[in-house]
């Protein structure tokens, strides 16, 4: 089992590189999971073989837009709740409020509101309550649209498409379209350059005047929001955005079998046996021998140091500059 294709054998592989079964590891199961699932997280986050640039296609639905409310956020679900209770939208300066339905389990606890209509105008989240006749204790947060939900799986978010552009080809009065159209004959003809140039300083002008379509984004709140007049789209238009995802080892079993994240599992390994055992010192074993948990402990934080320097020298994607 030298080659490593799923998550046991990288576990074995990693024990068997500090001993065992020759000798006892002392090192319970639940620890050696957690240990690997760091050795993914800092893997994930810097090997530039963790990720794979992407490019996300999201349908536009209509409580994506900023002005409708794009859900109910459940928070606490209370108790004596009942799927006939109502819900009411307060607040928001909107005259057109979603209408939603109640979703219990048999405790009468809320599981979720399902809306069936998401309102409109709204300035801010309004405030969500439920009228019910013996039912209290919930606690209920509405969103506004302006954003799309990014799967767990992405990293990172670059930048999205052009939403519309002069040079976008899409329609017969772009300017791109206009100029093949009129000159594609004569193309073969002449010099390249003054067309390539035309369309370097189109984009340049674009550029300054209109600029990149600004973009938030955080990893950990999964939420992409896109900072523009939500008008501009339609319902079941397509954005792409361009993003980082993540490799997962279970469908892409090559990572199990990385070299350095061998070294660097067996490494977390290695300080959490340390861990374990320093605090018994010099311990004497029968026969005469010295367990030394200290000294495996101090042996593995050199090695973790010297395995994340090398990550950041050979592994790492260079550092982008930021300017403003």
């Amino acid at each position: 089992m030298a080659t490593c294709s799923t998550r046991a054998e990288f576990k074995d592989h990693c024990m068997r590189r500090l001993g065992w079964p020759v000798i006892q590891v002392n090192i319970d199961d639940d620890q050696v999971d957690d240990r690997v699932d760091e050795a993914l997280e800092y893997y994930k986050d810097y090997h530039f073989d963790a990720t794979e640039k992407v490019f996300y296609k999201y349908q536009i639905t209509a409580n994506n837009f900023n002005d409708l409310v794009y859900d109910v956020q459940v928070h606490d679900g209370g108790t004596g709740y009942s799927n006939s209770d109502t819900v009411v939208y307060t607040g928001g300066n909107s005259s057109n409020t979603p209408n939603a339905t109640v979703l219990t389990d048999g405790s009468g606890t809320i599981l979720s509101i399902n809306q069936s209509s998401y309102g409109n105008g709204y300035g801010t989240a309004p405030t969500v309550t439920v009228t019910s006749g013996g039912g209290s204790g919930a606690n209920l947060e509405a969103r506004l649209g302006g954003f799309i939900e990014i799967p767990e799986n992405i990293m990172g978010v670059v930048r999205i498409f052009d939403i519309s552009s002069a040079l976008n080809v899409g329609n017969i009065f772009s300017i791109q379209y206009q100029i093949v159209l009129n000159d594609l004959y004569n193309l073969t003809a002449v010099s390249m350059v003054p067309y390539y140039m035309t369309f370097q300083h189109l984009r340049l002008i674009e550029e300054l005047l209109v600029g990149q379509q600004p973009i938030r984004y955080n990893r950990h709140r999964n939420i992409l929001h896109i900072d523009t007049n939500w008008n501009r789209f339609s319902t079941d238009q397509f954005l792409i955005a361009e993003c980082y995802e993540v490799v997962d080892p279970d469908t892409f079993t090559d990572v199990w079998n990385d070299r350095w994240l061998k070294q660097y599992g067996t490494a977390l390994l290695k300080r959490q046996w340390g861990t374990n055992t320093k605090k018994y010192g010099q311990m004497q074993l029968p026969g005469g021998m010295y367990f030394n948990g200290q000294q495996i402990y101090d042996e593995a934080i050199q090695e973790l140091a010297e395995l994340e320097k090398e990550m950041i020298v050979s592994y790492s994607l260079p550092v982008s500059d930021m300017i403003g």
